[in-house]
């Protein structure tokens, strides 16, 4: 759910217009029941922000789940790549976690590029590059899509434990992209969350001290 912190809190913060949804039967069969007792069928979201001073425009892309097949990812991910080209976009962003599972007591945000101008840009914001290993579903896919069609791609993924939902990793994500973006946005309640989680992660401690980075995922 990490990137559908970050995402939530764009939309909310900036107070994003609505540009279109998607219903999809790539997307799990589930209806999802709301606090007031209303319902909806999962689906995926778009809405835009205009840049009222020098930095970019932005086109918000967010869902309440990924795909459940292959084939589902990849025809989602290509229409969002689209999606952004018709419009202009000259950069693609994804985020996602970076599960350990282990609690880190200080995480870090973990990125890759399409090209290694923007590597050594995400080098200066402080991001772990990462030099092995894969992207999963539409984190991957949406990037990978984007170089093909010569647009720039960036991954960013916030380091979490996995053992629950974690605004923290969702918070360090949205401080880099604030810096990278130039963007002003308001994370006060979320930083409250995160430390709301970080007291209940240290009672329920490492329980797995000793593993390996074999346990690593990245999405």
């Amino acid at each position: 759910r990490v990137a559908k912190i970050v995402l939530d809190q764009l939309v909310k913060t900036l107070k994003a217009t609505p540009l279109g949804y998607i219903y999809s039967d790539y997307l799990p069969p589930r209806l999802l029941l709301k606090p007031d007792g209303t319902s909806d069928l999962m689906k995926h979201e778009i809405f835009y922000w205009i840049n009222k001073d020098s930095g970019p425009d932005l086109v918000l892309y967010t869902g309440d789940a990924q795909p459940i097949l292959p084939e589902g990812a990849f025809r989602l991910s290509e229409a969002v790549v689209k999606l952004a080209e018709k419009l202009g976009v000259e950069t693609v962003v994804t985020v996602g976690a970076f599960i350990t599972g282990k609690i880190a007591e200080h995480p870090q945000v973990y990125g890759a590029a399409s090209e290694l101008v923007l590597v050594k840009e995400l080098e200066e914001l402080g991001v772990k590059i990462i030099d092995s290993g894969a992207v999963t579903w539409m984190n991957g896919l949406i990037p990978g899509l984007a170089k093909v069609r010569n647009l720039k791609g960036l991954f960013l993924s916030g380091e979490t434990s996995g053992f629950m939902i974690d605004p923290r990793a969702a918070m360090i994500i949205l401080r880099v992209l604030v810096k990278k973006l130039g963007l002003q946005i308001d994370m006060t309640e979320l930083e409250g969350q995160a430390k709301e989680i970080e007291t209940a992660l240290k009672q329920v401690g490492d329980k797995d001290s000793d593993s390996s980075g074999s346990s690593e995922y990245i999405g």
